[in-house]
């Protein structure tokens, strides 16, 4: 997520219910692997296995929207595909000066200047591991906001087998990289506060050891954020993971702000694992 431009000139490119849990967790880089789901009694007559698939995130897999990605698993050979779907809210932009890093796996995205105009408004490259999927948005408007409230991006995700029949897999695991804050007032275009919701409760968030567990149960209603508006992408490193005990396809995440900050500001989505019956 995007830090203030002073910090830039030194530091190298290098958002609840009553029973979450928060938890200690691995950092953003490390693999974590999932456990496969208990097969449910129907599917244990037929004998089908359970795989634990890893969705793909490498530069090259997909492009445009929707991206479709490849999820694999060590345990077969079958290729299952998720194929996720943006919808930005009215008023939501992604795009300066002709150049759009939303939805890439380029690891760069638009940051924003004190000029109230854009002016200073620059490109921030080696933003977290490459081949993430990238979500870059702020609030529309030049020299202000075009309007109160903050900016707003949904994600579908729609999970398929290797046959192409529609799937909603179990155990899921969403790693969600410099989940963060920055305030920049009266430098709007700088100042954000990231959050994340799902249309599903996360079971579990797991954060970065030793830092912020930050506040909101990860739903859409009550976003997953940092504690404070004041932990930039330098306080980071920043790796949250929300676990669900299932995510069925059509079931969406929800990109945000808190605080009413509508700046330019970026995660990436870099984990993606799931559970599913392997067709038999």
């Amino acid at each position: 997520m995007p830090q203030n431009q002073s910090a830039l000139t030194t530091a190298s490119h290098s958002i609840e219910p009553s029973r979450r849990t928060v938890l200690a967790g691995a950092a953003w880089s490390m693999p974590i692997v999932a456990t496969a789901a208990t097969l449910p009694s129907a599917a244990a007559s037929a004998n089908c296995p359970t795989g634990t698939f890893t969705v793909q995130f490498t530069t090259g897999q997909g492009t445009g929207n929707p991206i479709t990605l490849r999820a694999t698993s060590p345990s077969t050979a079958e290729v299952f595909t998720v194929r996720i779907t943006s919808t930005l809210d009215a008023g939501t932009t992604v795009t300066q000066s002709n150049a759009n890093y939303n939805l890439t796996q380029l690891s760069s995205g638009w940051n924003g200047g004190y000029a109230n105009d854009g002016s200073q408004d620059y490109v921030f490259n080696d933003f977290g591991r490459r081949g993430a999927l990238v979500l870059n948005q702020r609030k529309s408007g030049t020299t202000a906001a075009s309007a109160p409230g903050t900016d707003g991006q949904q994600l579908r995700f729609d999970f398929f087998d290797s046959a192409g029949a529609r799937i909603d897999p179990t155990n899921v695991q969403f790693d969600i990289f410099d989940i963060s804050s920055t305030d920049s007032t009266p430098a709007w275009r700088a100042t954000y506060w990231d959050a994340v919701g799902f249309s599903r409760a996360p079971s579990a968030i797991t954060t970065t050891p030793g830092k912020d567990a930050g506040v909101g149960a990860g739903t859409i209603r009550s976003p997953f954020g940092r504690s404070t508006g004041l932990l930039p992408t330098t306080a980071g490193p920043w790796s949250d993971q929300f676990t669900f005990a299932t995510f069925p396809s059509g079931s969406y995440m929800r990109y945000t702000q808190l605080g009413g900050r509508q700046g330019w500001h970026f995660i990436s989505v870099s984990g993606l694992r799931f559970d599913a019956l392997v067709p038999c």
